[in-house]
């Protein structure tokens, strides 16, 4: 499994995984498995899962979306967070106009996108960057960000 940060070792530690998904099935319903074993691997957690035990059995999992429960994590280092926690964030301008709600993340080579749907209608990207977000208020749900000039205008 490829962890959404980059560095698996945090989720070496899970005890069990959700399983959702995978060819032909789509994204809904799921299994939960019981880890025996886990080890980093390049950039990925490998895991051994009790009920997995052929080749067969595992090619079935492939494409799945991997779940893991937020008790089993890590906490957040500084100035990380988990995506889920950014998700339904009001994002707002340091001038303190409203801009929009986090949709989403994406991921990127060099940095991470907050996805925002703005108030006035569309989404739109902003670089996960230090020059543009400036700080991150998780439990007060907000955001607060200087977007580069002319991306408030754009559509």
């Amino acid at each position: 499994m490829k962890a959404i940060s980059g560095d698996p070792s945090g989720l070496l530690a899970a005890r069990s995984l959700r399983l959702c998904g995978g060819p032909d099935r789509g994204g809904s319903g799921g299994r939960e498995f019981e880890v025996n074993a886990a080890q980093r691997s390049g950039g990925c957690a490998v895991f051994s899962l009790k009920g997995i035990e052929t080749l067969e059995a595992a090619r079935e999992l492939v494409g799945a979306r991997v779940f893991v429960r937020r008790e089993e994590l890590p906490p957040p280092g500084e100035d990380e967070y988990f995506v889920a926690d950014l998700v339904g964030c009001a994002v707002i301008a340091a001038d303190g106009v409203p801009i929009g709600r986090v949709a989403g993340v994406v991921n990127g080579r060099a940095h991470d996108w907050l996805e925002i749907r703005r108030s006035g209608g569309g989404e739109a990207l902003l670089p996960v960057v230090s020059e543009f977000v400036r700080e991150v208020n998780v439990a007060g749900r907000r955001i607060v960000v200087t977007p580069p000039e002319g991306w408030l205008d754009a559509s």
